[in-house]
């Protein structure tokens, strides 16, 4: 191999390696909601944000498209994609077999790490809701539900659903359904009534009170998006 050679191959590489990090970056974005669904993504304004060239920013919208977390619309550009009814309909449908089947492994196995992160999640949950904050709110929220898929021990079972929340600007959603105070209150209800069943070790009894739980989540977000169309529409 040639001097030639081995400094093309040294390229590749490092494209490769700046097409991940721009991937990672805007996919990030997209699924923490800082760009929210329906916003057109410029090639253009991404590279000039992101300090790269136009070819690794093309790469990783063509791998974010294929993973459905943006569209690209031929001679119109790419737009992040935004979920109908019926999709986010089954998404919650799917997210509430397998997280309540999780809760269900978890008060099974009694994991002692993982039911620690849920009373510390549950303990930032309820400083969250008595001072109204609900970014530190979802932040809690985010740790409870990842300690609960870590606890249950199942790699199949996390892959799978990470791969589908990740479809979706789920941290924003969040934020968007427990932005009703009675809300919060009723959210917060809900996750130390599945941190007790968790903790009496009653599998049954984890698995059915996380599936409430999502249940009223997605209520919640259904209700929350109608009030933020509706102020949109208005102003």
């Amino acid at each position: 191999m040639n001097h030639r050679e081995v400094i093309t191959i040294i390229q590749k590489i490092q494209t490769v390696s700046i097409t991940a990090q721009v991937t990672n970056a805007i996919r990030e974005a997209v699924i923490s909601g800082e760009y929210e669904p329906g916003k057109q993504l410029s090639e253009a304004a991404l590279s000039q944000d992101y300090e790269v060239s136009r070819t690794p920013i093309r790469e990783a919208l063509k791998q974010l498209e294929r993973e459905g977390l943006v569209e690209i619309i031929p001679r119109v550009g790419t737009c992040v994609r935004k979920p109908t009814e019926q999709e986010l309909d089954e998404l919650f449908t799917v997210k509430e077999a397998l997280e309540g089947f999780a809760a269900g492994l978890l008060a099974e196995t009694q994991n002692p790490v993982a039911i620690k992160q849920l009373e510390v999640a549950v303990a930032l949950m309820e400083v969250a809701a008595q001072n109204n904050d609900t970014k530190l709110y979802a932040e809690a929220n985010e740790q409870f539900h990842a300690a609960i898929l870590s606890g249950a021990d199942n790699s199949k079972l996390s892959y799978l659903l990470n791969l589908m929340l990740n479809q979706i600007p789920y941290q924003r959603y969040v934020q968007i359904s427990i932005n009703n105070p009675e809300r919060l209150k009723k959210s917060l209800k809900e996750h130390q009534g599945i941190l007790d069943a968790i903790l009496t070790g009653r599998r049954e009894k984890a698995e059915n009170t996380m599936r409430r739980h999502v249940e009223a989540s997605a209520k919640g977000l259904k209700t929350g998006i109608a009030k933020k169309m509706s102020a949109s529409s208005i102003n």
